[in-house]
């Protein structure tokens, strides 16, 4: 399926700044907010829900090269993180007093770059050096087990991931393993992953636009009675698992509706080039943040509720302005740049004689 979903984009978009925003908010409080930490946790989810939807949509129906499609993911998304990482690493060494929970380590720093999770002393959590980092971890894991079941069809490679998927959350809910790794993959994450991938297999079935009047209105209740369970549940954790399923639900809602209605949807410009950023956006927005409300807390005061909304409200509109900054001028060239190195050659054509 070669079909560029725009709504899908738009909610890319969207997706950013629900992250974007969430940081902004934070960035003036001491502490942590559950309200504003589980904003940019709903955007994550909702991420991981259209990646899987992508996934499954661009490779379609039947068996598909590994190589090539892993080679495609590394061009997409490897350069501009480990560009990010990289910009992370020499600024804790050099400037550290820029970050709060980001200094430099070496070990951290190849771990990072080659997407090992590991805990993190400073951050308290399982984050590489660049700490927005942790969902590439995520997306990385969620490629090549795809890529391991491009010998299947596609409904047989959904199947396949939510088995894989369901069992080692089973796992990780018995045993809590400690280990990092084992930790972070035994997690129920992934599991939005194949939330999106089975919403990608309806879509190329063709179910979801001819889905009936009573199933959109069911399917879009269900969406909000999620998102309301998501932001209520509070047991003391930012990714608690009653939470998770409800801003899933939400997110998976909001990718089934935007896929039934595509066809009567405005094409938007501005919305269609902020999902198009919306990496960017993701990977730049934090130094955007820091920057900006770090200068305008030094004329407000940070313990002024409006002061803070509107500096967090001007943050999102600078990151996102950012954002497509470094995606016009860096993601843009530098994707040009690693497909001419590491695209796949198309053969020369041969001369009539």
């Amino acid at each position: 399926m070669r079909h560029k979903f725009i709504s899908v984009q738009y909610l890319r978009g969207f997706a950013a700044m629900f992250v974007l925003a969430s940081h902004a908010l934070l960035y003036p409080l001491v502490g942590h907010h559950l309200g504003y930490s589980r904003l940019g946790w709903m955007g994550v989810i909702l991420f991981f829900v259209i990646s899987g939807f992508i996934m499954v949509a661009v490779t379609g129906e039947g068996r598909f090269s590994p190589m090539d499609f892993l080679r495609r993911r590394f061009i997409r998304i490897v350069p501009m993180y480990w560009g990010a990482t990289l910009i992370a690493a020499g600024l804790a060494l050099f400037a550290p007093s820029l970050f709060k929970t980001t200094v430099y380590d070496t070990g951290q720093l190849v771990l990072s770059l080659l997407f090992i999770p590991f805990h993190n002393p400073v951050s308290g959590g399982i984050h590489p050096l660049y700490k927005l980092g942790w969902t590439l971890n995520y997306e990385v894991f969620f490629y090549v087990c795809f890529a391991l079941l491009a010998f299947l069809g596609a409904q047989a490679r959904v199947i396949g991931l939510t088995v894989a998927f369901s069992v080692l959350t089973a796992i990780g809910a018995m045993l809590r393993p400690e280990p990092a790794i084992a930790e972070f993959y035994t997690s129920f994450m992934p599991l939005a992953f194949c939330a999106g991938a089975w919403i990608g297999l309806a879509t190329l079935r063709g179910r979801i636009t001819t889905l009936p009047r009573p199933a959109v209105y069911a399917v879009a209740l269900i969406g909000l009675v999620g998102l309301v369970e998501g932001f209520s549940v509070n047991r003391g954790l930012l990714e608690d698992g009653l939470a998770f399923i409800g801003l899933a639900a939400f997110a998976s809602a909001l990718v089934l509706l935007a896929v039934r209605f595509e066809h009567a949807l405005p094409r938007i410009h501005l919305l269609e080039l902020i999902g198009d950023a919306s990496y960017s956006i993701y990977l730049v927005h934090i130094y955007e943040v820091a920057i900006l409300a770090g200068l305008a807390f030094k004329l407000l005061d940070p313990a002024d509720l409006w002061a803070d909304y509107f500096i967090a409200a001007v943050s999102v509109v600078g990151g996102t302005l950012a954002g497509i900054v470094v995606y016009r001028w860096v993601e843009m060239p530098a994707l040009r740049f690693f497909n001419g190195v590491f695209g796949k050659k198309r053969p020369l054509p041969v001369p009539a004689e």
